[in-house]
């Protein structure tokens, strides 16, 4: 936060705020001396300024304030951090799809409300926002974009815009448009779109009290106004930007004295290497801004090449000599007159390969394994890998393999693949088509070989792992950040029976600092977190028994008991209508809940409540899924959930939801109703070993009472769905690593 009209920067509002301008600054010249990698080609950032846009202070594809008419790379995730006189914003952006960019921003603005919110003086905001592209680019027509900075928090930032970019040569950009709201504040005019009717002509001004509520009827109302600007590419990581903004700063100017002398910005942003801008900036005559921002594709991996041991060679039959000894497989097909030998020489190639050993039957030419797979990200990567080890170890004669692929013991589906296509196709350059299309996926059934799996059970297994996770949000600590062990431990008597149980121990967080009290007029059901964190820094996150089984063709079951999550213990149980192919799917869960102790003890609250959901999931292909909920939440409330996700070849998924239920916004209170994004990325994405573990995490504007779930493990959709199509298709290429 720099001091305005000052030839020296200062920093206002003492230590405090002192320190958060140093760390914010420090981290973003860390950020550009780590960006210091060798330089790419001249060619590389020519095409890398074209198709990877930078991010405006608002995180979304822009120029400085304003926005631009581009779009990222499809499936580009993005970090944007800004700092301007007063005030600070940190976004998470992503490409959803190649014409849908959704941001969600955190902004600080010291000040805002001085005292007209009870002595909240500083505006602490989350904001929801999108941008839509309407018309792509071509040689002779500019891109164009219509979007909503704000389309759920406090208004504050709200505006919506309708804005064109066209490339001109290879070093000029020039971006023109019209902007409502904030961004129709300075230079308006009447609203072009006043024709629709007499609505539009006028857009109320901000209300503290309109933070309860979406401001869905002031979008694109009241006096619209101009801006534009253009970019000029100075060198091959340097560009300069001027910029007209429509924002005339009236709440801050008569807020919090922020001087407002020109309409103008200006900037220069170095990208020492793509995915990574540093920018530098006067604005509106009066104060300086930085910015840093970071973009990566999940299709680009972090590291060249995989770093997992390769498969073994498929053992082709006829007596070709293949030396399997590094991969402990006999180095040839095993006599059908040894069934014992046979049984022990799969189970140790699959546990070799990073799996267990479930169960074997073979019938004539037909052999059926079952295996539970504890190492591959990609389940098509642990199915190619049983293969190989049937095809080094099973009599000649055997000709089909069916593959039945388990998890907590419950079977999933069943892949067939004939021995002959494995021979055939593991050199072949078409042979991930050839492959899938070859293969059967059918339903599993129920496991039909209980004698095989005698030895396989009773299974146990114990972990100590750290863990790093931010806590729900609250308006006065943004960015709290928990970190510690978690120790777990696991007891799986027969199939489908899982005794589990974690503890965790949090080493470092700032929760005593928190002194957020729930004025909610709900039942607390999520807004005392900070109880939870101040009472019980460490403490029993889940210990539960869970029963998975089959009751029919096509159907999974759950049953778990004991203490579901950190602040709910009780009965859940769920039973799932998922056929191996085809898009859609059907789910139904009955609960009953408990609340548990501040401390994360064994003790529990007074409060208790029963909440069920039906739900519908339909995966549209291409790795987008959509899932629908409706039913009763913890607080008692009726209604229902969204999920929008989008999930990539190699496991990395993105997603947003939205909660409404009969709660009223003033009743749910700040936020107006449960919303936020989410993310899952895989460690073997990250690292480039093979690994079932990942890291996830939610974001909530805010945390309340209104349409807050049960956060039950093993929710059964998620546990099936990559056993089976469309999953298996879309990561089939993992087959043959």
């Amino acid at each position: 936060m720099l001091e305005s009209g000052s030839a020296t920067a200062t920093v206002r509002g003492g230590p405090r705020k002192a320190r958060r301008f140093y760390r914010l600054t420090a981290a973003m010249v860390g950020a550009l001396i780590l960006a210091g990698a060798p330089p790419l080609s001249a060619e590389d950032l020519a095409a890398e300024w074209v198709a990877r846009p930078h991010l405006s202070f608002y995180g979304m594809p822009g120029m400085i304030d304003m926005p631009s008419g581009e779009m990222l790379p499809d499936g580009d995730a993005a970090l944007a951090l800004s700092m301007q006189d007063g005030r600070w914003r940190a976004t998470l952006g992503f490409q959803f799809t190649p014409w849908l960019y959704l941001s969600h921003q955190y902004s600080y603005s010291e000040g805002f409300w001085g005292d007209s919110s009870g002595g909240e003086s500083d505006l602490h905001d989350r904001a929801f926002g999108f941008a839509l592209r309407l018309l792509p680019e071509t040689r002779w027509r500019p891109s164009v974009t219509v979007g909503i900075t704000d389309i759920a928090g406090t208004s504050v930032l709200g505006s919506e815009y309708v804005v064109a970019t066209k490339a001109i040569g290879e070093r000029l950009k020039l971006t023109g448009g019209i902007g409502w709201g904030r961004m129709g504040s300075f230079g308006g005019f009447d609203n072009p779109l006043s024709f629709l009717g007499d609505s539009y002509e006028t857009r109320s001004g901000l209300d503290v009290e309109q933070r309860r509520q979406p401001a869905s009827d002031q979008w694109f109302r009241g006096p619209a106004a101009p801006f534009g600007g253009l970019e000029w590419k100075v060198s091959e990581s340097v560009s300069a930007i001027l910029e007209y903004s429509s924002d005339a700063y009236e709440e801050e100017v008569a807020r919090t004295g922020f001087e407002r002398e020109s309409p103008f910005n200006f900037g220069l942003t170095y990208r020492p290497r793509p995915g990574i801008d540093i920018g530098l900036y006067s604005l509106y005559g009066s104060s300086f801004g930085i910015s840093a921002t970071f973009t990566a594709n999940p299709t680009d991996l972090p590291f060249k090449g995989a770093r997992e041991p390769a498969p073994p060679p498929v053992a082709p039959r006829a007596g070709s000599a293949v030396d399997l000894s590094a991969w402990n497989l006999p180095d040839r097909q095993i006599p059908a007159s040894a069934p014992a030998s046979i049984r022990d020489a799969v189970a140790r190639g699959l546990e070799g390969q990073g799996m267990r050993f479930d169960g074997l039957e073979i019938r004539g030419s037909v052999a059926r394994v079952a295996y539970t797979n504890t190492r591959f990200d990609a389940q098509t990567q642990a199915l190619g890998r049983a293969a190989r080890v049937m095809a080094a170890t099973l009599p000649p004669e055997v000709e089909t393999f069916e593959l039945q692929p388990l998890v907590y013991g419950m079977p999933t589906s069943t892949i067939t693949i004939a021995r002959s296509d494995l021979e055939e196709l593991e050199f072949a350059p078409d042979r991930i088509w050839q492959s899938y299309v070859r293969a059967d996926i059918a339903d599993a059934g129920d496991l039909a070989f209980a004698e095989f799996t005698a030895g396989a059970y009773p299974q146990h297994e114990w972990s100590v792992r750290p863990f790093i996770a931010p806590p729900y949000f609250v308006s006065d600590a943004p960015l709290q950040v928990n970190v510690g062990l978690d120790f777990g431990a696991s007891y799986t008597p027969a199939p489908g029976l899982v005794f589990s149980g974690v503890y965790r121990q949090t080493l470092a967080g700032s929760q005593d600092d928190w002194d957020h009290d729930s004025g909610s007029d709900l039942p607390h059901v999520r807004s005392d977190i900070t109880r939870y964190e101040k009472d019980g820094r460490s403490y029993l996150s889940y210990l539960t028994a869970e029963y998975f089984f089959r009751p029919g063709p096509n159907l999974y079951g759950r049953a778990t008991v004991g203490y579901l999550e950190r602040m709910y213990g009780g009965v859940s149980t769920e039973l799932l209508w998922k056929p191996t192919e085809g898009p859609l799917a059907f789910g139904a869960e009955l609960n009953y809940a408990r609340q548990r102790d501040f401390d994360g003890g064994f003790g529990f609250r007074d409060y208790d409540v029963v909440t069920g959901h039906v739900g519908a999931y339909y995966d549209f292909g291409e790795g987008y899924a959509a899932q629908v909920d409706v039913g009763r939440y913890l607080a008692g409330d009726y209604g229902a959930s969204l999920y929008l996700s989008r999930e990539f070849a190699n496991g990395v998924r993105f997603g947003a939801f939205a909660t409404r239920t009969d709660v009223s916004y003033e009743d749910f209170g700040e936020g107006s109703y449960d919303k936020g994004i989410f993310f899952e990325i895989p460690f073997a994405w990250v690292a480039g070993i093979p690994s079932r573990d990942g890291y996830a995490a939610a974001f909530r504007p805010v945390q309340g009472d209104g349409g807050a779930r049960l956060d039950v493990r093993n929710r059964l959709y998620e546990i099936v769905k990559d056993f089976q199509d469309p999953e298996l298709r879309q990561r089939w290429a993992g087959y043959w690593r």
